[in-house]
């Protein structure tokens, strides 16, 4: 079994996504929407009034006087009691400066004492379009300008006439005030949007974590079930859907412990009904046996037929242990001694079919954790199915070493190979490419190596050889980093 990944997106992730995102994408859109349009409005509403002040302005100077104006008489009293009143009418009005200019951009009359009659006032050329219209006899605003100080202004212009002629224009200047107070109200925004999605972010978490803890509940019952643990009752947390899922969950596991108690009545029973005839007929073999003393030709067929009630009987027992649950009393075991008392069992064996065995244990593997009793069965089937594939001889590697806070065992044949139309599965029950043979050898070793945490994998080409990897989960030693 393939061991469990960690999902790389959980439900906490999607759903904040899920709500921030479009809540995130809808605040910033509308506060780009209300600000941009409480901006446009406020600028046209001051472009208006200080197009009126203009207008006002235009109605009630003389423009005859005023064109008369010439260089120097900015310290007289004529121009001085008129520059004076327009200055009171811009402080009323808050505007900070009234100016009246000919068609050629010179100054007639300025309220800025910086203002010279006859002084051109190169700004205006950036306002062509507006002054233009000015020059039809309309009113104009401009577009907002930077002053030399950095602060924003805006111009309202009226036309000046004379007998219905254009002689020149009003201009009136602002300082854009309304962008402090829109600067203010834009950072008050930001600050309540975060608010806000700081405020949606904590409860989507809450809420989050009241639906995912039900669901871990879930995935950890799950992967109880999947180990094997069957008399865990899968706890119910909520009354909706999950709470039926895992009401459900919990009826299946029942259903699942119900049906193993089923089969392994029924396998108990089909072993028994096989071995009591099986004892019986070895029993008549041996009497038959006997009996046909002066017969050697029969006795023959005798120790055929006690053979092959032998291998009935193997077949049974294999069928048993396969079956039988598993469950691993790990303890702390020499490790070099474990594999010299294993491998002695097969010096015979090997040297009689000429292979060789190379044995490597690396030196920080002294003691391990299993159970020595079942892994010595799933070795036992390892060594037999790699001895049995090299019958003219080859070498057999064995190789122990820690790695990544696992013990890990390579065995590696130079024998047959596993034929390519079973190599997928030859963990499967029953699968085997021997003549005799149950099929259960590989199949066990994999439940006793499981049964310990751990996993095995198999490497094989034909006609050069078997790899065989297996990991033994190992408490206190450390991972490499």
């Amino acid at each position: 079994m393939p061991p469990l990944t960690r999902p790389r997106r959980t439900i906490l992730a999607k759903l904040l996504a899920i709500m921030l995102v479009p809540a995130t994408l809808f605040l910033f859109g509308s506060y780009t929407y209300f600000y941009f349009e409480a901006r446009a409005g406020l600028e046209d509403e001051m472009g208006r009034r200080l197009v009126g002040i203009a207008r006002s302005v235009s109605s009630q100077v003389d423009a005859r006087l005023v064109m008369g104006f010439t260089p120097g008489d900015e310290r007289g009293g004529l121009y001085q009691d008129l520059a004076h009143r327009l200055r009171r009418l811009a402080e009323a009005n808050e505007a900070e400066r009234i100016y009246l200019v000919r068609p050629d951009h010179t100054i007639m009359l300025d309220t800025d004492p910086a203002g010279r009659i006859g002084q051109k006032m190169y700004r205006l050329a950036g306002d062509r379009q507006e002054l233009r219209r000015v020059a039809d006899g309309k009113t104009a605003a401009s577009t907002m300008f930077e002053a030399q100080d950095g602060r924003l202004f805006k111009a309202g212009y009226a036309p000046l006439l004379v007998e219905e002629q254009v002689v020149g224009l009003v201009g009136v200047d602002a300082g854009v005030k309304f962008f402090d107070r829109l600067g203010d109200t834009r950072r008050n925004l930001i600050l309540i949007g975060l608010i806000g999605l700081a405020s949606l972010a904590v409860v989507g978490v809450l809420f989050t974590r009241r639906l995912v803890r039900p669901i871990r509940n879930l995935t950890s019952s799950a992967r109880r079930i999947g180990e094997g643990d069957l008399e865990s009752a899968i706890e119910r947390m909520s009354n909706d859907e999950v709470g039926f899922l895992a009401e459900t969950m919990n009826q299946m596991r029942l259903s699942i412990v119900e049906r193993d108690r089923y089969l392994q009545m029924l396998q108990r029973g089909i072993a028994h009904e096989v071995r009591n005839p099986l004892g019986g007929m070895e029993l008549y073999c041996d009497i038959l046996h006997d009996e046909l003393a002066g017969r050697p030709d029969l006795r023959a067929h005798v120790t055929k037929i006690r053979r092959e009630v032998q291998g009935l009987d193997e077949v049974v027992n294999d069928f048993l242990d396969f079956t039988r649950e598993t469950t691993p009393e790990a303890r702390a075991v020499n490790v070099p001694e474990f594999l010299s008392e294993l491998l002695l069992v097969y010096c015979g064996k090997c040297e009689a079919q000429k292979i060789e065995i190379a044995k490597t244990l690396a030196a920080d593997v002294e003691q391990a954790v299993f159970d020595p009793d079942l892994l010595r069965r799933a070795l036992h089937n390892l060594l037999l199915n790699a001895i049995q594939a090299m019958p003219d001889g080859g070498r057999l590697t064995i190789d122990v070493r820690h790695e990544n806070g696992q013990l890990v065992f390579q065995l590696e044949d130079t024998g047959m190979g596993v034929p390519e139309n079973i190599r997928d599965a030859v963990f499967t029950p029953f699968v085997t490419s021997k003549d005799r043979g149950t099929g259960l050898g590989l199949p066990f070793a994999r439940k006793i190596i499981e049964s310990h945490g751990g996993s095995i994998t198999l490497e094989s080409q034909t006609g050069q050889g078997t790899k065989i990897r297996f990991t033994l989960p190992q408490p206190g030693v450390g991972r490499e980093p």
